[in-house]
């Protein structure tokens, strides 16, 4: 009787476990999908041109998630693959930054999950990670002193994992 009902408990757990989704999602409808953000953040503002819509949490940390069409960016070239065109993606943007005398630093980058994370910092660090999908480029930014850099990268990588 008790190898049964731990035989069937064993069995059970797993499937019920999987099934529950414990964790609070804010639900950001961008131009190509939506994103989904762990916790409870409140939108601040969307910025048209980038697709970027920025939020706020509780804790005061600011956040801004995009998803573009890869196609819509003036430096992707379709016969180059996606990690060429997210390194071209970091290049456009990182170099923007640098022309408005912002010093830049590349931070981690993963050809095989196809993202880069890098800052730049004006008042506050400002941490990116742009990643890859099929058709589209992730942005995500963390602006903040309030979160180590560590952590920072840690909640970007999540993040990018749970949307791509």
């Amino acid at each position: 009787m008790k190898i049964t009902l731990l035989a069937i408990i064993l069995f059970l757990l797993p499937s019920f476990i999987a099934s529950q989704d414990l964790m609070d999602y804010s639900i950001i409808k961008t131009n190509s999908g939506e994103i989904r953000v762990p916790g409870n953040w409140t939108p601040l503002n969307m910025v048209h041109e980038s697709g970027q819509t920025y939020l706020r949490n509780d804790e005061g940390v600011i956040i801004a998630v995009a998803q573009n069409l890869k196609k819509s960016y003036p430096f992707y070239k379709a016969n180059q693959s996606d990690f060429e065109n997210l390194k071209a993606f970091y290049k456009w943007d990182s170099d923007f930054r640098k022309k408005n005398n912002f010093k830049t630093q590349k931070l981690k980058e993963n050809s095989d999950l196809e993202f880069i994370i890098w800052k730049y910092k004006d008042k506050l660090d400002n941490v990116f990670l742009f990643g890859s999908s099929e058709k589209t480029f992730f942005s995500f930014l963390i602006y903040t002193n309030r979160w180590k850099e560590s952590k920072k990268i840690q909640f970007l990588e999540n993040l990018y994992q749970l949307n791509k």
